[in-house]
């Protein structure tokens, strides 16, 4: 529908948004509602989600991690604020108007306060991906340059759009909206299959390792493809109907998909960690799997040991000892044997010295 506002009366304009959005007010006036209520859910999740990483994981995150999950908090309120008052706008300051329904400020306006959260974002999986894939420069060059397009192109739309006045006018920003959108979709693809193949090649063989990596890697297709269907639905309603309100759903889900999806990141590593120091403590205990890598594989093998251990149980029993000396016979009379010779009945207790001491005869 073209329509030019400026040659329009107000009351023509509240006519021309009633005949658009009041022929089906649930799928028309549907989405506002439901991307409100949503983004309120993803932040009580957010919020227990920091909970939990200030608890556990915060004292021994590094400096950059830390300042960026308080700045990815921030944002995300900032965010939810603009929501909030957006929704308050149009059913309850202009409750009963179509014509606030056609205001396009803050929808030309979000992409560029959502790429405030989903930058940073993208840049912590950049260099996750660039670590796991031995230290690529070009990968890491290449994602940078990809982020810095996002960034530019939401910039770009804010400015354009701050000319226009209803959505009516919105295929003025069409190109630059639908750029901002492949674009990201494209560094989101990107990032999701480079992270699942460095992840995928730091295997081993070794049975305990290899689960580790398999956990690692259904943790990052989980986080990252959140936000990469929310913007492959943005790119295709938008395709088919550029001024239907259902865009309007995803644009408001798409940010908190990228923060929630960055804190389960760093949340399911302190949960990794616990769970592999329980193995630990219970690996001595169970059977090992054996070594599922051919013989023929260039891989590195995995050794199997098996330890059988016997158990030999030595007894013996000592003789009870005699009382002791001022409850029964002295400490001398105790025997090794029932022989009943004493220590002078041998050879040598003639030649004792005392025995002679005070012979008379030798003096």
């Amino acid at each position: 529908m073209s329509v030019n506002p400026a040659l329009m009366t107000p009351e023509q304009m509240e006519a021309a948004a009633a005949s658009v959005f009041g022929a089906d007010r649930g799928f028309n006036l549907g989405p506002f509602m439901i991307g409100c209520l949503w983004d309120a859910v993803l932040l009580g999740v957010l919020t227990q989600q920091y909970v939990d990483w200030w608890r556990f994981s915060r004292p021994t995150e590094r400096p950059a991690i830390k300042w960026l999950t308080h700045w990815i908090l921030f944002t995300s309120l900032g965010w939810s604020a603009t929501v909030v008052y957006y929704t308050l706008r149009n059913f309850v300051y202009y409750f009963g108007r179509y014509i606030v329904f056609t205001i396009i400020d803050l929808t030309l306006l979000w992409p560029l306060l959502g790429a405030t959260m989903s930058a940073p974002i993208q840049l912590f999986y950049a260099h996750r991906s660039f670590r796991l894939n031995a230290n690529n420069f070009f990968l890491l060059g290449l994602f940078i340059a990809m982020i810095i397009t996002e960034v530019a192109l939401a910039i770009t739309i804010a400015i354009k759009g701050s000319a226009l006045v209803t959505i009516f006018q919105a295929a003025e920003v069409q190109e630059l909206v639908r750029g901002w959108q492949v674009m990201t979709m494209s560094t989101d693809l990107l990032m999701t299959c480079s992270l699942a193949w460095g992840l995928w090649r730091s295997r081993t063989g070794w049975t305990h390792t290899d689960a580790l990596v398999k956990k690692l890697l259904m943790v990052t297709i989980e986080t990252q493809l959140g936000p990469t269907l929310v913007m492959m639905a943005f790119v295709i309603s938008w395709s088919f109907n550029p001024i239907s309100t259902l865009g309007l759903y995803f644009d408001l889900a798409l940010p908190k998909s990228y923060t929630v999806g960055y804190l389960a990141t760093l949340n399911s590593r302190y949960a990794l960690r616990q769970e592999t120091a329980s193995g630990v403590r219970q690996r001595y205990s169970s059977v090992s799997k054996p070594n599922p890598w051919p013989l023929a594989s260039s891989q590195l093998q995995q050794a199997t040991v098996q330890v059988d251990t016997e158990v030999y149980v030595e007894s013996y029993q000592m003789q009870p000892t005699r009382s002791g000396v001022s409850r029964g016979p002295k400490l001398s009379e105790v025997r090794e044997n029932e022989e009943d010779e004493s220590v002078e009945n041998l050879d040598y207790a003639t030649n004792v010295s005392k025995k002679n001491l005070h012979d008379s005869k030798d003096a």
